[in-house]
This record gives C-alpha cells, structure tokens and sequence, in this order.
C-alpha cells in the first residue's frame, strides 16, 4: 500500500471515528434520557458501592441480586465521584460507555484484520459497528462489553477445535477459561455455552482416540491425555477466576451459580408474573422464602404445560427476534445479506460445502448445536424478558457474521461465480455489495435511525 493510501485510510478511520463518538453522544443526550429505562439506574447503583468497598466506607455486599454482574459496575465506578449527583453520574456513565465501545471496536478491528482476509475483515468491523454498537454504545448497560468478552471466548473455542492437543493448545484453553468466566462475570449468560463446548470436545476427543487405536495411526492415548489435560486446564481456569463469585453465591443463596433470571425467571409464563412471585420474597438477597412446592422450576414448567404451548411461546420468540432485527439496530439488511449468500452456497455448492463440513465436522458440530440452542433459549425467554429479544440476539451476531466471512473466504470457494442475468458475479462481487450497503447507510441510514431509535433493548 502506497503511502498516499496509507494516509487516505487513516483519514476515513478518524473520520469515521469522531462520527461515531459525535452520533453516540448524541444519541445519548437526546433518547437514552431515562436512567431507569434499561436497568440503567441498577448498573449505576451498583458502581457507586463497588467506589465505597474499594475506598473502605463500606464492607462488601451482594451485588446485581444475583442478575446483573461485576465487571461493569467495577468499569462505571472508575469513573464515579461521590460529589456529583446520581443525574450528573448517568450523563457521566453515558458518555464513559461511548469511549469503550469505541475501544472495543478498534480492538475487535484488530482481531478481525488478524484472523480475515482483508476486505471481508472491514466490512465485518462496519457492520458491527454502524449495525448495533453505536445504537447501545451511549448506555449505561453491560452490553457490549459482554459481546466483546464473548466473542473473544467464542474464537478460544474455535480455537481448541480445530488445534493439535500441544503445549500451545494447553495454552490457549487456559485462556480460553479466564475469558469465559470475565465473560460470565459480565453477564451471566455462558453457562449453556461452555456445556456444549465442553461436550463437543469430549466427544471429539473420545472419537478420535478410539478411530485412531482402530485404525493403528497416530498416538490416541497420548492425544487423548492432552486433549483431557486442555478440558481441565480450561475448566479449572474458569472456575479459578470465578470462585470469589460463586462461593459467595454458595454462602448467601444456597448454590454456587445462583441466578436470578435463569434460575426463576425464566420459569414463568411472563414478566407480569415474574416481577410477583420469587421476586417478592427476597429472591435477590437469599433463597426466596417461598415454599419449595411453589417455586418456578424447569421440572415445575414442563408438568404444567403442554407440547403445543411451548411451541406457541417458542414461536412467538421467534417472531419477536425478525421483528426487532428488523425495526430496531441496523443490522438486520446485512443478516440477511450474508445468510442469502450462505444459502446460495449451500444450495448451488453441495459437495464443495459438504467436503468444507467434514473436513471440520467437529467445529461444525459445535457451531450447529451452539447456534440451535441459543435461538430456541432466546426465544422462549422473550415472554419474561420485558423488553424483547434484541439484546440477548445481539450476543450472537459477532460470532455469526465472523463465520460466514469465514466460510466466504474460504481457499475452495475463491473460484465460486454465478451467473446473474448474463453477467458473472463471484463472492468478491459480494463483498462488494456489502461495502457499499455499509456506505450508503452511514451515510444516509444511521443518523436518523440512530435519533429515533432506544438501543436499551
């Protein structure tokens, strides 16, 4: 790259970044105006006694009422001073979450340019960006920095699928581990996660020690030791870090991964009964004092009711996810665009997808079961949820477009072309296509749905 190029792409960078610092700000002052919209005021709350425990005013106590985390509270605290007012601090906490989501952006730019190839790499940074980080980035919320941690957990689990069981694999799941559980102290949403990771690669790692001892190839016992030694190595990392956490969840509420939302919540056929039942009776600061017959519970759930209702709500969840994909951030027209080119691929290159698959079967395995479970968990959470599914979708968005753009640029499907109404289009035609959907809509799109839209959701 020449240096006038050099010069001309810093240029948009800046360029592009003081507009998203200007728009998020803005956004902020004009529709994140209510503190107590989006569960603002708790995060808030919280950081102003996480500031008290660090300066020794007051002793530690339980935060989040088991629901909302840690680690934000510690980053808004940062930037608490006890002599403004809780109105002042709000704008302050504002304003503290646009500059981080911007970081987070340039790291993820970072990771992406790293991992991608190049242009499938910038637009992928454009459309997280301009599609839902700059519609959430003037909240006090933990978001996105859960996305952020998140899809950095989601690369160390790709990562340990597709690596050799060696010392630099051991390496990688502890820090896979660490990341999950400062994950999970952001939003504690990762359990189902690490179980079918945890349970893809038990099953891969027993696979290939008994195909391999079949076969005769290979050292199956020796990878198999390692492979035991990597799921360890993560497990014990997650935990480690997690423990000041869970054990006093132990102490205090009876169980070590106690939370509010997944543990009663959940259960419930809407918020309207959610925010009367276990929530009434202490269920923040202790067990409830209900009667155990009359708390919320899975095996509760399924007795009382049918096949046919829990379809109707599941499905109702899922109408909710297309209607504020659509309504909403802007990210759903590049949804769309990626799963059309996926489907296009899927449906006109069969056997080149199919050999793809199975040369990583493990991985698509894991992929597979990942994305299935969470779209159903989302959807039948959505009743309960009191504000939709957007915020629990948008989790899933980082790891979804960094594998189509995976898939996309993949070396065999390089040469891939159709031919649309006479004129040949290929997969950079694509990229392409994407490029200047994220131009127009930056330029045209983001400011007036940015101005119009809550992104607390």
């Amino acid at each position: 790259m020449s240096l006038l190029a050099r010069v001309a792409v810093a240029a948009a960078c800046i360029a592009l970044g003081v507009f998203y610092v200007v728009a998020a700000n803005t956004h902020a002052e004009r529709v994140n105006v209510s503190k107590a919209r989006g569960d603002q005021s708790g995060y808030l709350w919280d950081a102003q006694n996480v500031y008290k425990n660090w300066h020794g005013e007051q002793p530690p106590i339980v935060l989040g009422e088991r629901n909302r985390m840690p680690i934000y509270a510690a980053f808004l605290a940062l930037v608490w001073d006890p002599a403004v007012t809780n109105d002042e601090y709000f704008v302050v906490g504002r304003r503290a979450n646009v500059y981080l989501s911007l970081a987070l952006v340039v790291l993820l730019a970072c990771v992406l340019l790293w991992l991608l190839p190049r242009h499938g790499a910038v637009n992928l940074i454009g459309v997280f960006t301009f599609g839902y980080f700059i519609y959430k980035a003037g909240y006090t919320q933990s978001e996105l920095l859960f996305y952020f941690f998140f899809f950095l957990t989601f690369l160390g689990c790709w990562g340990l699928l597709v690596s050799r069981p060696d010392r630099r694999a051991v390496g990688l799941a502890l820090l896979t581990g660490v990341l999950a559980a400062v994950s999970h102290l952001t939003k504690a949403a990762m359990l189902p996660f690490l179980a079918i990771f945890l349970g893809v690669f038990g099953l891969k790692a027993l696979w290939q020690f008994f195909d391999r001892r079949r076969s005769g190839t290979g050292e199956p016992t020796r990878d198999l030791v390692r492979q035991t030694l990597m799921a360890v190595v993560f497990t014990a990392a997650f935990l480690a870090v997690l423990w000041p956490y869970i054990s006093t969840s132990k102490r205090v509420f009876g169980h070590y991964f106690y939370n509010v939302a997944t543990t009663f919540c959940v259960w419930y056929d809407n918020w309207a009964q959610a925010s009367v039942g276990t929530r009434l009776h202490g269920d923040g600061v202790g067990w409830p004092t209900m009667p155990e017959s009359e708390l919320p519970s899975a095996s509760r759930y399924w007795r009382e009711h049918s096949i046919g209702q829990i379809a109707a709500r599941i499905g109702h969840g899922l109408e909710d996810i297309v209607i504020r994909s659509y309504t909403t951030y802007g990210h759903f027209k590049y949804l769309t665009l990626y799963l059309a080119v996926l489907g296009a691929l899927v449906l006109t290159r069969r056997s080149i997808m199919a050999r793809m698959t199975w040369d990583q079967v493990w991985l698509a395995g894991f992929l597979a079961v990942y994305g299935f479970v969470f779209l159903l968990a989302i959807a039948f959470y959505e009743p309960i949820s009191g504000t939709g599914t957007a915020r629990f979708f948008l989790a899933h968005m980082l790891p979804l477009f960094y594998t189509a753009t995976r898939i996309i640029g993949a070396r065999g499907l390089r040469d891939v072309s159709w031919t649309l109404a006479g004129t040949r289009v290929t997969l950079a035609h694509f990229q392409w296509l994407v490029t200047g959907t994220l131009a127009l809509d930056i330029v045209f799109g983001v400011w007036p749905r940015l101005m119009t839209t809550y992104g607390g959701f």
